[in-house]
C-alpha cells in the first residue's frame, strides 16, 4: 500500500471518528480485510489498531502490516490514531466497544491512564491486545497479550554501540520522546544501564525532549552544534536521528543513533548522515497482534502473553541484509 493511499485512509478515519463512528471502513477499500464480504454478512472478524499516532515511518509500518496480516488472515481491520491524546484514545476504545468491534489492537498513549478503558473493554468481552509498548501492570488490567519490543534492552543496545564506537570515552548528548512517554523512558533506563559502565563518557547539555519529530530535533541539534563540542548524539527514534543527522551533515564524524529501524533511518545510514539505529521490528509487533487477536477470537490458546521482538543494531556493515 502506498503512503499517500495510506494518508487518505487515515484522513477518512479522522471524519469518520468526528462522526463518533470507530470505523466506517476497514483498512481495505473492499470492505472486509479479505477484500470481500462485510462482517457482519460474512462472518469476519472485526478488528480495530488504535495506534498513538501516524508521524514518522515507523508507525506508518506498523499500520501496513497489521493490514497486510489482517488480510492475510481474512478478518476486517479498522486503523486509528489517538494523535497522542489519551483522551481520544479512551474515547475511541469505548465508541468500538459499543460498536461491536471483537478485538482492538491498541499502542497506548498513557501505559497508566489506558488501564481502566482497556479493563472496562475487556469485561464487555472484547479481546486486549496491547501492541509497541505496555501498559502500566498489564496482566491484571484485562489484556489477553502484548506484543512489542524490550525497549530498556533496545536503549541498552543503542548506548553499548555508541560507547564502543567512541572507545569509552567522549561527550554525548540525547534527544529523547515525549516527557512520561513510556518506551522513552524505558530506553533512558537503557542508556543509564549502560553509561555507569563508562565513566568517561559525559552528557554535556541535558535530554532534549523533541516530540519524536524530525524537524525539533534538527533545530536542538544546530543549537546544540554552536555551543557543545559533541563526539555522539543519542537519540530514540530514527526520526530524531535523521534530524540530527540533518544538523551535522553527512560523514560529519559525530556518531548519531537512533531506534526503530525505519526505511528513512535506512537512507540516511546510506548517506553518511547517521551511523546506525537498533530494529526491534514494529511491523512484527503488529503482524503478531493480529494473528494472537485472531487466534484467541476462534477459540485457541496462545503459546504466550507476552511476544517480544530482537533488537538488531544496523549499520552500513550489515544494512543490505535489512532493507
Amino acid at each position: 500500500m502506498s503512503k499517500k493511499r495510506f494518508l487518505a485512509m487515515l484522513m477518512a478515519g479522522a471524519m469518520a471518528l468526528t462522526m463518533t463512528a470507530c470505523g466506517s471502513k476497514p483498512a481495505d477499500e473492499g470492505g472486509a480485510a479479505d477484500g470481500g464480504d462485510d462482517a457482519s454478512a460474512g462472518g469476519a472478524h472485526k478488528i480495530a489498531l488504535i495506534a498513538q499516532h501516524q508521524t514518522n515511518a515507523f508507525q506508518i509500518a506498523i499500520a501496513e502490516a497489521a493490514e497486510a496480516k489482517a488480510k492475510e488472515m481474512g478478518v476486517e481491520l479498522t486503523i486509528l490514531s489517538a494523535d497522542q491524546d489519551a483522551a481520544t484514545q479512551i474515547s475511541q476504545i469505548e465508541q468500538c466497544v459499543s460498536e461491536g468491534y471483537e478485538a482492538i489492537l491498541f499502542e497506548p498513549v498513557d501505559p497508566d491512564g489506558l488501564r481502566d478503558a482497556a479493563k472496562s473493554a475487556a469485561d464487555a468481552g472484547v479481546v486486549m491486545i496491547n501492541i509497541v509498548s505496555a501498559c502500566t501492570d498489564w496482566q491484571n488490567c484485562g489484556i489477553s497479550a502484548v506484543s512489542y519490543g524490550n525497549n530498556v534492552k533496545a536503549g541498552e543496545t543503542e548506548m553499548q554501540q555508541v560507547a564502543e564506537l567512541l572507545g569509552g570515552k567522549g561527550n554525548i548528548a540525547i534527544l529523547t520522546g515525549p516527557s512520561g512517554d513510556a518506551g522513552g523512558l524505558q530506553r533512558m533506563e537503557g542508556y543509564e544501564n549502560v553509561l555507569k559502565n563508562y565513566p568517561d563518557i559525559k552528557q554535556v547539555v541535558a535530554p532534549a525532549d523533541c516530540q519524536w519529530d524530525t524537524a525539533q530535533a534538527q533545530a536542538t541539534v544546530e543549537s546544540w552544534l554552536s555551543a557543545y563540542d559533541l563526539d555522539a548524539i543519542v537519540c530514540q527514534n530514527d526520526g530524531m536521528a535523521v534530524g540530527a543527522g540533518n544538523a551535522a551533515g553527512a560523514n560529519s564524524g559525530i556518531v548519531i543513533a537512533g531506534v526503530d529501524g525505519t526505511p528513512d533511518g535506512f537512507e540516511a545510514i546510506k548517506d553518511g548522515r547517521i551511523t546506525g539505529t537498533v530494529s526491534q521490528n514494529g511491523a512484527d509487533m503488529a503482524a503478531n497482534g493480529i494473528e494472537a487477536a485472531v487466534t484467541l477470537l476462534d477459540g485457541g490458546k496462545l503459546e504466550t502473553t507476552e511476544i517480544i521482538t530482537d533488537n538488531t543494531w544496523i549499520d552500513a556493515n550489515n544494512l543490505a541484509d535489512y532493507e
